[in-house]
């Protein structure tokens, strides 16, 4: 069996996000393998009391966290990437003393994966796979002028840094060393030197647990259409869209509109309804749990994702899984997480024409119940079949199995 050392600095059972991609993969990886993983060290309860026994033999956790002080950066505004690049240095000793004990196939860096935030794991004479990882999903640049001026700042230096990669050291020669580059979405691909693309490949590390499948859509007889969006309320998840798109909708169409999230663009979302005339058809809930989330959408009829950058939703894909046909765009994340049997994917135009094609699309599907209905079942099914941690574990051993035979190759 291969031996493999995994950098997963989040990796937590029970959890979704990053920490759960940290955790499903290592067990995935682990059915095959001799994982050494490397993770924070005030995860180590919770996954010593939740690690299967049937694959614990294969799996070794090694904690680290830095000291108080460094800890302390995480509490303050964008301090998480500060901790993280000096979490990132502090297991550098850790593993130069594994290397020493263990004879490792190959060195994996597996959450909190991005273009632009470091790995040193490259540095050591191990077979290094880097993914997966995603910093490349660009906003449109027809939306950039309709963003905050900082938003708009950010998102400009995002493309313009794209044409000056190759000045930038550590991520070229990140590039060089790995054996494998995973990005989660083609937008990041775009962001690898087309010298290095060849050993490139796209798969996004997002999945839904089983349990979430017990949920289903409820049958609606109510003649009023229900229309839900749920996620942070920031500038790019382009709420904004949704609520122009309402005033295109014709008075005979009966819609209600629930926004589930909480953010800094609460405000101006507000100040758009109050603008458009439209109060009595929206319904805001800030804050609930995952769980009333749920539920609340398998009360519902239609999801829309207007977000203009993403890598793995969390939020679409559980609207998938209650069975809601989905309008989002057809970009990044949501490119790769639907399709055309399961949702209406929105070209990428401009802030003008975006809200008047999402009002078509809410139309045509209230116009069609069965359409609707096998939507619904195709998103249903196909986060059941293609996005499940099973096919995670698949993808990385048939992964293994390739550099296998180019290693044998190259000796």
């Amino acid at each position: 069996m291969r031996r493999i050392l995994v950098s997963a600095y989040a990796c937590e059972p029970l959890k979704g996000s990053e920490q759960g991609v940290g955790w499903n993969w290592v067990l995935q990886m682990a059915k095959n393998n001799y994982i050494h993983i490397i993770t924070r060290a005030n995860n180590r309860n919770i996954i010593e009391a939740n690690l299967p026994k049937e694959i614990s033999k294969n799996i070794t956790f090694h904690y680290y966290d830095t000291n108080n002080f460094i800890k302390g950066l995480k509490n303050k505004a964008k301090g998480l990437y500060s901790y993280y690049f000096f979490w990132q240095l502090g297991i550098i000793p850790l593993i130069m003393k594994l290397k020493a004990k263990e004879k490792f196939d190959y060195s994996m860096h597996l959450t909190m994966g991005s273009i632009w935030m470091p790995t040193f794991l490259p540095f050591f004479k191990i077979p290094f796979i880097w993914g997966p990882v995603g910093g490349g999903e660009g906003i449109p640049k027809a939306f950039l002028a309709s963003l905050p001026i900082k938003q708009r700042v950010v998102q400009t230096l995002r493309y313009f840094l794209k044409y000056l990669n190759f000045l930038n050291p550590l991520f070229l020669y990140t590039c060089f060393k790995a054996y494998s580059i995973i990005t989660r979405t083609n937008n990041t691909l775009a962001f690898i030197p087309r010298i290095f693309r060849h050993k490139s490949k796209v798969f996004l590390e997002t999945s839904m647990e089983d349990e979430i499948f017990r949920i289903q859509k409820n049958i609606n007889f109510s003649k009023e259409i229900q229309l839900i969006t749920t996620g942070r309320l920031v500038p790019f998840k382009n709420v904004i869209t949704i609520i122009k798109a309402l005033t295109f909708i014709p008075k005979r169409y009966k819609i209600k509109l629930t926004i589930i999230g909480s953010g800094n663009e609460n405000e101006r979302i507000c100040n758009e309804i109050v603008k458009a005339k439209i109060s009595n058809k929206i319904n805001f809930i800030e804050e609930t749990t995952r769980e009333d989330v749920l539920s609340i959408l398998s009360e519902s009829d239609i999801y829309l994702f207007p977000s203009l950058r993403e890598g793995g939703s969390w939020a679409l894909m559980e609207a998938m899984v209650i069975g809601l046909p989905v309008i989002c765009l057809n970009w990044s994340g949501m490119e790769i997480i639907t399709n055309e049997q399961s949702a209406i994917r929105l070209p990428v135009s401009n802030p003008d024409q975006m809200p008047k094609d999402m009002a078509d699309a809410i139309c045509k599907l209230i116009d069609n119940p069965k359409l609707m209905e096998r939507m619904g079942k195709a998103g249903r099914e196909r986060i059941k079949n293609v996005f499940n941690w099973d096919a995670k574990g698949a993808f990385m051993e048939n992964l293994f199995n390739d550099l296998d035979n180019t290693k044998k190759l190259e000796s």
